[in-house]
């Protein structure tokens, strides 16, 4: 089996062929590939081997040593690296290389101690083991950036800033070098030192743009604004409860073969409710909302108290006195006198349109005015996320968030988002959570508008051709046998959001990878049963909660994940033995391994 997916892995191909053909166009196939996808070490290594069977060994020795860079924790890759080097004469480079993977054998045990206390919130447990870790592996320039933070949630701020002054010594160049001075900023704005911070703001905007261009940046067409961060309960006219947060048993996902038990864990599904903000602006295609000098957090998963890596609107640096620094776009690009925000963060993504950002549709009154006014919905976006709010919102009038846009709105009605998806590692998986209540709502309406009389197959196999990370990379075999057994193998993206749902609602059993595709469980029949490929990556818990709520059953066929093929674990691909999957498909009851403790609890 293949280090990548069938689609990189053909790409790696042809890259290499065209450099070994002395083709002009090589090198710039190589930059592309790399710089275009995120498990760029594992695209460095296969292109290190077949460049060195191509008879290209300088190239290929210059790809470990990419691959080094982007994991210094591998010390396989260094291993990989010293041998290419040493029979090309370049000893020095060898030994060192040597040493590197020997260091970060020893690292490893630290670094999974750090990280399990961080997500405990035991910072300086997390501290301690970082600074066993870099002991041996200094070189890790990562480890270097989480020890920073650690300080920095420690309250230890000047050790904090004693290790970004290490890390910016030892790692001049970006990335590294732009990181080390985004937590230089982040740092003394928590100390309270504002006008250094504002120094360090405005290095990290040149670092970007020198780095990266200026697009990179955060900065790029917006101005830093310090905003106090406000519930939205604390600023609104008024708030009209939709439905309350009820208590809800969180069941671990059943996994086969057996994995772990996740659950069952008592927590509160969020509440579903319709604010009403005077004078506010809408900030970006986040849907971050200001109100003059407060940022009015409505989703819990996007306060700025947690990390949000993918708010491009927020900094992560909060001062003393509870100021978050945001990024508004520089230009207001609209007035209007009221509209309601249906799109927001991550609206892009079928999962968080389908399930957070579209039955905000539902909760507006449609004899109390506000389904007339203007929807503030995300342009970028899937067709299907198109149709299927077209389908709940026919001939509403739209205006398009983009990255640019900061829209001022006289009465902004903000309807709830239909679930709370953390993405901040501290926060247990159990509570990332789409509330019952919103998968009711959606299922019924949609179910209401979708002719579901057509045959279709019973037996599907939603398939992902075209996937460059979280990938079964084995998917093609498993379709293979699965097609044998009777099942119709179909890419979702081919077909329209109501074809999805009325294929969806007539099938008994549907193989999928785990992602966006498990969206439509919503919309299963009761007594179905869709079994998703997972490889221990993207938490399934979330998916898990779905299917019960229609009565449906969900079970996660559990694969290998495969090392570096994403910075981040949870994105990592994977391969499911052809066996896990068949023991499921034959089998003719439904299999729950975690049937034993289900009955007893």
């Amino acid at each position: 089996m293949g280090r990548l997916t069938p689609i990189l892995q053909r790409r790696v191909v042809e890259t290499v062929a065209a450099i070994a053909a002395g083709e002009a166009r090589g090198t710039a196939l190589l930059r592309q590939l790399v710089a275009n996808n995120d498990n760029r070490k594992l695209i460095c290594m296969e292109l290190a081997d077949r460049l060195e069977a191509a008879g290209c060994a300088d190239l290929a020795l210059a790809m470990w040593r990419a691959a080094c860079d982007f994991d210094p924790r591998d010390p396989e890759v260094a291993l990989s690296r010293a041998r290419l080097a040493a029979a090309l004469g370049h000893d020095d480079e060898a030994t060192a290389s040597r040493a590197r993977a020997e260091g970060a054998r020893l690292a490893a045990p630290a670094l999974v101690e750090a990280k399990a206390a961080y997500e405990a919130s035991r910072y300086d447990d997390a501290v301690a083991a970082l600074q066993a870790a870099l002991a041996a592996a200094p070189f890790d320039g990562r480890a270097w950036m989480d020890l920073a933070d650690n300080l920095r949630e420690a309250g230890r701020h000047r050790e904090a800033l004693d290790a970004i002054a290490a890390m910016r010594a030892r790692f001049p160049q970006a990335p590294m070098a732009v990181d080390a001075v985004e937590r230089m900023g982040r740092t003394l704005m928590a100390m309270g030192r504002l006008a250094e911070a504002g120094e360090a703001l405005s290095e990290w905007h040149s670092s970007m743009v020198h780095a990266y261009g200026a697009a990179a940046s955060r900065l790029h067409g917006r101005q830093p604004v310090m905003l106090h961060v406000r519930r939205v309960e604390e600023v609104a006219e008024r708030v009209v409860s939709i439905a309350p947060s009820v208590p809800v048993v969180v069941e671990s996902p059943n996994y086969h073969p057996p994995f772990r038990i996740d659950g069952p864990t008592d927590e509160r599904a969020p509440p579903l409710f319709v604010a009403h903000v005077r004078d506010a602006q809408v900030l970006g295609e986040s849907g971050v909302v200001a109100r003059g000098d407060d940022l009015v957090v409505y989703d819990e998963a996007a306060s700025p108290s947690l990390r949000q890596d993918n708010i491009p609107e927020y900094s992560g640096w909060v001062d003393p006195e509870g100021r978050a620094l945001t990024f508004a776009p520089s230009a207001i690009t609209a007035r209007l006198d009221a509209a309601v925000l249906i799109g927001g963060r991550a609206a892009s993504n079928y999962f968080h349109w389908m399930l957070e950002h579209l039955p905000k549709v539902l909760l507006l009154d449609p004899d109390g005015g506000d389904a007339a006014l203007p929807h503030l919905v995300n342009e970028r976006m899937p067709r299907q996320c198109r149709e299927a709010f077209e389908l709940l919102a026919p001939g509403r009038e739209v205006v398009a968030l983009t990255k640019e846009s900061r829209v001022a709105v006289g009465r902004l009605v903000l309807p709830s988002l239909g679930g709370i998806m953390h993405d901040d590692a501290r926060v247990p998986l159990s509570k990332r959570m789409i509330a019952p209540e919103t998968v009711r709502r959606l299922r019924e309406a949609v179910l209401e508008r979708v002719d579901t009389s057509a045959p279709s197959p019973k037996r599907v196999m939603l398939t992902r051709p075209n996937s460059v990370r979280r990938g079964c990379v084995n998917e093609a075999a498993l379709a293979a046998l699965l097609e044998a057994r009777g099942f119709a193998l179909i890419d979702p993206v081919a077909l329209s959001f109501s074809e999805q749902v009325a294929l969806v609602h007539n099938a008994e059993t549907i193989v999928v990878t785990v992602g966006a595709g498990m969206t439509n469980a919503v919309f299963m029949r009761e007594g179905a049963r869709m079994i998703g490929l997972w490889g221990e990556s993207v938490p399934p818990h979330y998916f898990a909660g779905l299917a019960p709520i229609v009565g449906a059953e969900m079970i996660f066929a559990r694969g290998t994940p495969i090392p570096g093929s994403h910075p981040d674990p949870l994105h990592r691909d994977f391969v499911v033995p052809e066996a896990h999957l068949l023991d499921l498909i034959e089998s003719e009851e439904p299999s729950w391994p975690n049937e034993e403790r289900r009955a007893s609890s």
